[in-house]
């Protein structure tokens, strides 16, 4: 069988571990066992926050892949201008570069998985030069017509000026684009519903689907490697985990869960006193002094005893190192519908206890609705939440799987959104893509 090559375009890659690269480090493991090489175009290390280049990263990324990289231009211009922005920034450099890849002949498809969006631009530029197809990865909204969820950016005016120019690299990327994929299904139904009297190529099923960030069963294992084996002692201490985002978008998820244990205490629940949330990595631009939001919100609810907040950074290696040493495990959504956490299947993967507060309307709520087996899920939305007592009482039972160290084997519910299954949807929308071209 002749094997197919495709480019795949990230804003980060090794030694960098961001969320925005994740699905495009599996692909790099995957796709070569089902006839795809992969080669990864990419901004070498000088563009990323040093914070985000993970000094313990080896043995996540698949060692045979080969990455190209280049370096910034003009840095004191962008420096100047405080323009840290790693798209604008690379948006020029990844454009010659990748046309030289391009115009050698080796690849039959681009595909861009990054939430900056205007590296998207290289697609069209490629395409009208090359003629080699592309496809966009939507993890977020490219633009909102109506500002979604509290920003975490420092710089509201920049923001402000940035947004309303990806309303036009939206328009400009998804009208030459052969196909699109999305984490998210609403994100796909704001685009038809936007572009419907366009109707661009990917406006059939089959070239628009929905495919959720997925889970990799070796990165458990590797994150397992350095780990000291637990002694037999069982602590008092119920350590309940959350890595990721927080600050003001998590506030409504977070003050259910504070919510629910208030009521478990006020009832009397002995297992209450024994919980203690840990919460990592909410805010990576915290500075010391800075306000730590979900702290806050526990302590407004009375509940403040029960929760550490270390809003820094925490390296990719670390956040699955306390995933597995965790008894219990959170996650976070944020009040917009079409959210999908992108740790989901892999906390689930865990076989911990799994507690998520989600926005009711979300594919990440319509999981736990449609799979009762990969935990448990409180709910909120636009008009209100989930009844505090009726959260309480399912905050509960997850306590009481945490307290006698409950395992859950969910491989066979997961095997749709583990990396295996995940590539190979890929691999069927690439391959439908050169047989329609």
């Amino acid at each position: 069988m002749t094997k197919r090559r495709v480019l795949i375009v990230v804003s980060s890659y090794a030694p960098a571990m961001i969320a925005d690269m994740q699905r495009a480090r599996m692909l790099a493991w995957e796709l070569p066992k089902l006839g795809w090489e992969v080669e990864i175009l990419a901004p070498n290390s000088r563009f990323q926050n040093p914070s985000c280049l993970d000094t313990d990263s080896e043995g996540f990324f698949p060692p045979n892949v080969t990455v190209h990289s280049f370096d910034e231009w003009f840095p004191l211009i962008f420096s100047k201008l405080k323009m840290r922005s790693i798209g604008w920034r690379a948006l020029r450099p990844l454009r010659s570069h990748g046309l030289k890849l391009l115009e050698s002949g080796r690849f039959d498809l681009v595909f861009f998985s990054t939430t900056q969006f205007c590296l998207f631009l290289a697609g069209p530029f490629w395409w009208k030069r090359t003629g080699i197809p592309y496809v966009l990865d939507f993890h977020d909204p490219c633009y909102k017509e109506q500002r979604g969820p509290v920003e975490t950016t420092r710089h509201p005016f920049k923001h402000g000026i940035t947004r309303r120019l990806l309303k036009y690299i939206e328009l400009w990327v998804v009208q030459e684009a052969s196909a699109l994929v999305s984490v998210s299904p609403l994100y796909v139904e704001v685009l038809k519903a936007r572009y419907e009297s366009i109707r661009p190529a990917w406006f059939k099923e089959h070239l628009c689907p929905t495919i959720p960030f997925g889970a990799r069963e070796e990165d458990l294992l590797e994150g397992r490697r350095l780990l000291s084996p637990r002694d037999g002692h069982a602590s008092e201490v119920l350590r309940l985990i959350y890595v990721g985002a927080g600050g003001g978008i998590m506030i409504r998820a977070f003050t259910l869960i504070c919510q629910a244990l208030a009521v478990l205490r006020q009832q009397g629940n002995p297992l209450v006193s024994r919980v203690r949330i840990e919460l990592f990595g909410t805010t990576p631009v915290w500075r010391k002094g800075d306000l730590k939001h979900l702290e806050q919100v526990a302590i407004d609810q009375g509940v403040g005893d029960l929760v550490k907040e270390y809003p820094e950074r925490a390296s990719y290696r670390r956040s699955l190192e306390l995933l597995l040493e965790a008894d219990g495990t959170l996650i976070l959504g944020v009040d917009d519908a079409g959210y999908m956490p992108s740790k989901l299947f892999s906390y689930v993967l865990s076989g911990h206890p799994l507690l998520a507060s989600l926005r009711r309307e979300s594919p990440a709520y319509a999981h736990f609705q449609a799979t009762p087996g990969l935990g448990h899920a409180l709910w909120f939305n636009a008009q209100g939440e989930m009844p505090v007592l009726d959260a309480a009482s399912e905050v509960g039972i997850f306590l009481e799987e945490v307290a006698v160290r409950q395992t859950f084997d969910r491989r066979a519910i997961l095997e749709p959104n583990l990396a295996p299954a995940m590539a190979q949807r890929h691999a069927e929308l690439f391959e439908a893509i050169l047989v329609k071209n």
